[in-house]
């Protein structure tokens, strides 16, 4: 910001206006929310300053609590004659450093201007950065007044700098946003991916939904919709404007063309599926007649053969009907050639597989045939499937064969459990 241009001065001239970035859901197809964003404006200028400005500069000038009221205020001013239109919410953000440094505690003005400006508290979501409150129990105070009240609460950037799981669960947000470093290129990590599911799946268990902040490409959207995301936010939907109407048009297209690409990926991951699903059982089933016709003592030699023409299987072994290991584990050479650490390794014959999915579904489920969800394989230390068959001979050796592939050879992600 320019040195001779006081935040002060800003405040006392409102030289400010908001940029609104659209929240959409893909899921019902709609504009779920606009969060609002703040920019300075300088006389006779075309250049704007930065948020990340005004706020340094607001605090250096002591006036954080001032500004952060009029930043609320203009907001609403610019978002009221839109919203008579329109059914998205309004996400505001709240700077967090300053909870319980000021009146904010004791003084409902939150609540005062949003119905001031025609607007109800349901109708409005409050963006809180957990990791820089200065106390817990001051955030925790804050949220449960404006919860009461009725305002919607929004953790922000979680996921970066020092979130803290304990205090989302005492906050129990309503909308999670995941930081963008977790998103950036998650549709290429598998640990990213993992990170993410835990996310989701702790939202979900609380009854809140995730938000998938600063998405760039379809990639990105589209492994975050997988992995069951909720909402989307970022460039590769739309940059902040402060034309609302005009964002909006442009919202609701790209909106159509995001749906449109990813219907078009999940018909073909389904069709893939379909055509994985009859591979394996294809494959098992050739294995399952080299197994009817050659002693147990021989069978080394046969799944090595079979791992040597399938480079998609990692391993292969046989368990009985309690669940032990009655084979040495077969790997492929890549994997054998693999270095890893020393936790990983696979099973000897022995092994007790009982307490394992691909074992305990026939007894849950009473099925022939199952695959189990993506796992992370303690024989190598990548991500696999694993495809257990009962082979039934009505005899005293009845078998399990498990066959353990490599997640990259099943890549869609619809998970598929239980096999008739």
């Amino acid at each position: 910001m320019k040195s001779n241009v006081r935040v002060l001065e800003i405040m006392e001239k409102e030289q400010i206006c908001t940029f609104f970035q659209p929240i959409i859901s893909l899921k019902t197809g709609s504009v779920f929310a606009y969060e609002a964003l703040v920019r300075g404006v300088l006389p006779d200028s075309p250049d704007l300053i930065t948020p990340c400005e005004l706020f340094s500069r607001a605090r250096e000038e002591t006036v954080s609590h001032e500004f952060d009221r009029l930043c609320r205020k203009k907001a609403l001013e610019q978002f009221r004659s839109f919203h008579t239109t329109s059914t998205a919410l309004l996400f505001m953000n709240i700077n967090t450093a300053i909870i319980g440094t000021g009146d904010d505690m004791d003084s409902p003005h939150i609540s005062t201007i949003t119905r001031q400006m025609g607007f109800v508290p349901e109708h409005v979501g409050l963006e809180l950065i957990e990791s820089r409150a200065h106390s817990a129990d001051d955030l925790i105070t804050f949220v449960n007044r404006y919860r009461s009240s009725g305002f919607l609460i929004v953790i922000d950037d979680f996921g970066c700098e020092h979130s803290n799981i304990d205090r989302l669960i005492q906050i129990h947000p309503d909308i999670i946003k995941i930081d963008r470093t977790l998103i950036s290129g998650i549709a290429d990590d598998p640990y990213r991916q993992s990170i993410i599911k835990s996310i989701r799946s702790l939202a979900q268990m609380t009854g809140a939904l995730c938000l998938a902040e600063g998405v760039e490409t379809i990639d990105e959207i589209r492994a975050c919709h997988v992995l069951g995301v909720d909402l989307f936010q970022g460039f590769a939907i739309a940059c902040p404007s402060p034309d609302l109407e005009t964002l909006e048009q442009h919202t609701r297209t790209r909106i159509r063309e995001v749906q449109h690409s990813i219907r078009k990926d999940a018909l073909d991951s389904l069709r893939i599926r379909r055509r994985l699903t009859g591979d394996i059982h294809i494959l098992a089933d050739w294995l399952i007649r080299q197994i009817r016709s050659t002693p147990l003592a021989e069978l080394h030699s046969v799944f090595e053969e079979f791992i040597a023409i399938n480079r998609e299987i990692e391993c292969v072994f046989l368990l009985d009907t309690s669940g032990i290991q009655i084979s040495e584990t077969i790997c492929s050479p890549v994997m054998v050639a693999q270095e890893k650490p020393t936790m990983f390794s696979p099973a000897k014959k022995g092994a007790d597989h009982s307490f394992k999915a691909f074992f305990t579904c026939f007894e849950a489920l009473g099925i022939q045939r199952y695959l189990t969800d993506v796992y992370l394989s303690l024989a190598s230390g990548n991500l696999c499937r694993t495809f257990s068959v009962l082979i039934n001979e009505h005899t005293d050796q009845n078998f399990i064969l498990c066959i353990d592939f490599l997640e990259e050879t099943i890549k869609p992600p619809y998970t598929l459990n239980a096999v008739s």
